[in-house]
């Protein structure tokens, strides 16, 4: 397993970006008017529901109940979170979404993967709460 596990995935990108912009929103930052997290967020969840009924469904795959829950959970935060304070314009959405895509990619390329192999032939993958607390125990800074 390699440190750049977490960061292979989209999830992770707009999670970070996600509480940038909390932060941000919370600190009342002018430059937060730029960043729209709506549709990453829907992507988000969505792309959670299609990634768990092809690993569960098409590949097999079994997950920690507990587990499961928690992602869930994890991936419609954003979502929620936007929608109980209003934040479902759609200014800037696009431009948010090419604007991580790209680095994404670029991110993507420079580790030497893609996106269909991230999501669909890496052999790890977490799927209990003990696999998550092994993964960080055997990275070298911690």
């Amino acid at each position: 397993m390699k440190g750049y596990y977490l960061t292979s995935y989209l999830t992770t990108w707009i999670w970070i970006l996600f509480l940038i912009w909390c932060f941000g929103n919370s600190l009342k930052m002018n430059i937060i008017k730029y960043i729209n997290m709506y549709y990453l967020s829907i992507i988000l969840l969505f792309g959670y529901i299609l990634f768990i009924i092809a690993d569960m469904n098409i590949k097999g795959e079994k997950y920690e109940l507990k587990f499961y829950l928690m992602n869930a959970i994890i991936h419609a935060l954003p979502l929620a979170i936007l929608c109980s304070n209003g934040k479902t314009d759609d200014k800037y959405g696009i431009e948010t979404i090419l604007i991580v895509f790209i680095l994404y990619i670029i991110h993507l390329t420079y580790i030497g993967k893609d996106i269909v192999s991230i999501y669909t032939d890496d052999s790890f993958r977490f799927r209990s709460i003990d696999d998550v607390k092994t993964y960080y125990k055997n990275l070298a800074f911690f």
